[in-house]
């Protein structure tokens, strides 16, 4: 009888701790995918190699072999880009244009591995042939190197299931928007391609479901979601046409919502690594998918931010910060106008004349990797250390303003309360809650963001039919990068992206606007005239647009993308990264794009400003500043 109890004991203390009975190891399904992941780098190499083997510019051929090489490729993709992220992006699938990584130093990487070899054989270049067997070889190179690390590299059964998560969203914020395949628009074709090989990954899972009964209804519905998405994928391969929003809504939702249950109840553990996205949310898409810590610098300890937020909310109001008493962080970001100033140019604090550039809104202005329209600055920190030294902003100093402010005796109690150490106001103190209640002005409950999580009665067809153009034969969403609609590329949002657009100096100039940009952060002749890829998100309320501030509607907006930017008004730059040609867009389409954008208005909970500021002796705050 006590061996009996003692039995019971034990299950009942297993099912009360949620350890399995069934045992797997953790990293079995990874051992046992392994080869398939080497044997698809050997198919997707020998396919190259028969490009290598061509004699003449034989496109058809060309391309046949380019397609197989390009689909076994994608079968691995997730793999590649979770374990060697910038070999991915740097030489076997970077982007058509020029890529500036201040932490590699100053080199600039050129456009190279497949979309530059799909450019080349898509467009027929029959005189660079050479300049094609170049590419390949090099690519070749590259993933032979890979597979060689890739049989001894460590992989776990949890992280493989969190880059199947990543790579659905990388298919929703990528793939599906013509980020890659480019040229051929094969972007459906291929993404279908990608979730068989997620699916593949997926099948070896089968030993946790037949040995544990409690994974096996999550593991039969994802199995029976791959199979009917992949059939969607099949049916409706045309780029222009395709539903991608409904797609997300109906499968990628589901998938990810799927994959997170059957991931914890396997008890397989979740990985540490310090990412963007937090992948133990069933909500792919949400706010709370996305980790803000990622995007400054990154606090382990966030005991303190809300109150560091509070004390951030009233110094970004507190005109005592510039120099003269008369302009605080508001003046230019006035949440009544979507935190811009309504302004063509901003104002600068003599609050006479124009600055050379429009004021960006600062919502979602966290979800993003570079800052201001050149992205000379890296964190959120910086950005205020940049705005209150500058001359023609806030024109005053850190030391300055830590003066003032410990002339007040509220302001000093603030500071200790909000930091723990007892520190009291410093120059990082000032920056970094200013920077924490900035990363409380995100606004993801908008009527996109509703329908996205299912509530179909939020958007009309137009807006619906707007977003699919928008990703799609638009080619918006290549740029600005659903969900968050700026240029931070998905899924690490390690990176911003910049453009060169051609932006007249005036409305009707056949002559760029004379400001550098990104170049003269760079010094790349490549960024000449390229800036930062700002979110759509508001963008309803944020007029006007452009970095000049040119165009005072959505509708300009769109119509100038629509006619292919500044090359295609006239405007002779050679480096423009927008193509050239027009959109071939009709009235209803260019209508429907900006009830999209419309549908992403939401500043809900983040208009607010205080009652009143900490009182400071002696400085005085100059009439109409707050």
């Amino acid at each position: 009888m006590r061996f009996w109890i003692f039995i019971l004991s034990i299950v009942c203390f297993i099912a009360s701790t949620g350890v399995s009975l069934y045992k797997t190891s953790p990293n079995e399904v990874s051992e046992r995918y392994r080869p398939y992941l080497l044997e698809e780098i050997s198919k997707c190499n020998e396919q190259l190699s028969s490009i290598l083997k061509e004699k003449s510019f034989n496109q058809s051929k060309l391309k046949k072999h380019f397609i197989s090489a390009r689909k076994h490729y994608k079968h691995i993709e997730f793999i590649l880009e979770y374990v060697s992220p910038k070999e991915a992006k740097y030489y076997i699938n970077g982007p058509l244009v020029p890529k500036y990584d201040a932490d590699m130093g100053s080199e600039v990487f050129y456009p190279q591995g497949f979309q530059k070899i799909e450019e080349i054989i898509y467009d027929g270049e029959v005189n660079q042939f050479q300049l094609l067997k170049d590419q390949v070889s090099s690519l070749k190179d590259q993933l032979s190197t890979l597979q060689d690390y890739y049989k001894d590299v460590e992989l776990n059964d949890g992280q493989l299931l969190e880059m199947m998560q990543l790579q659905l969203f990388r298919l929703a914020t990528m793939s599906f928007n013509g980020y890659d395949a480019t040229i051929s628009l094969d972007g459906i074709k291929e993404s279908e391609w990608s979730l068989e090989g997620v699916n593949k990954a997926f099948t070896f899972f089968n030993i946790y479901a037949e040995r544990d009964p409690s994974t096996l209804p999550m593991y039969q519905r994802c199995m029976a979601l791959f199979k009917s998405a992949s059939k969607q994928l099949i049916a409706n391969t045309d780029f222009n046409s395709f539903d991608r929003l409904g797609f997300i809504v109906k499968y990628i939702n589901p998938l990810n919502e799927n994959i997170v249950k059957f991931h914890n109840a396997a008890h397989l553990s979740w990985s540490r690594r310090k990412q963007a996205l937090n992948l133990n949310n069933i909500s792919l898409f949400s706010r709370k998918n996305f980790n803000l810590q990622h995007f400054s610098i990154y606090y382990d300890d966030t005991l303190f931010n809300a109150k560091q937020a509070a004390l951030g909310k009233l110094l970004f109001f507190d005109p005592r910060l510039s120099g003269g008493n008369n302009m605080s962080c508001a003046t230019c970001h006035n949440p009544e106008k979507g935190f811009t100033d309504g302004r063509n140019l901003t104002v600068t604090t003599g609050l006479i004349r124009d600055n050379t550039r429009n004021t960006p809104s600062l919502l979602d202005v966290a979800f993003q990797k570079a800052f201001f329209y050149d992205g000379r600055a890296y964190q959120l920190e910086q950005q205020v250390f940049d705005v209150v030294h500058n001359k023609n902003e806030m024109h005053s100093t850190l030391d300055e303003a830590i003066s003032k402010l410990n002339k007040s005796v509220e302001y000093r109690m603030l500071f200790d309360k909000a930091f723990e150490d007892k520190s009291g106001i410093t120059a990082y103190n000032i920056q970094k809650a200013i920077s924490e209640y900035e990363k409380t002005l995100v606004t993801f409950n908008s009527a996109f963001d509703k329908y996205v999580q299912g509530d179909l009665t939020r958007l009309s067809k137009e807006a619906v039919d707007g977003y699919n153009l928008f990703a799609g034969k638009a080619l918006c969403g290549s740029c600005h990068f659903f969900p968050v609609f700026n240029g931070a590329v998905p899924p690490f949002y390690n990176d911003s992206e910049f453009e060169v657009l051609g932006v007249p100096a005036y409305v009707g100039a056949k002559v760029v606007d004379p400001d550098k940009g990104r170049f003269n952060v760079t010094g790349v002749k490549e960024f000449m005239y390229a800036f930062k890829t700002p979110t759509v998100r508001n963008s309803a309320i944020t007029a006007p647009y452009m970095h000049n501030g040119i165009y005072n509607t959505l509708e300009e907006v769109v119509d100038f993308y629509h006619k292919g930017g500044g090359a295609g008004l006239g405007i002779a730059i050679e480096n423009q990264t927008l193509p050239f040609d027009s959109l071939d867009l009709n009235a209803y389409e260019k209508k429907a794009i900006v009830s999209f954008l419309k549908s992403l208005t939401d500043t809900s909970g983040v208009v607010s400003k205080p009652q009143r500021l900490p009182e400071i002796i002696d400085v005085v705050i100059k009439s109409g500043a707050y």
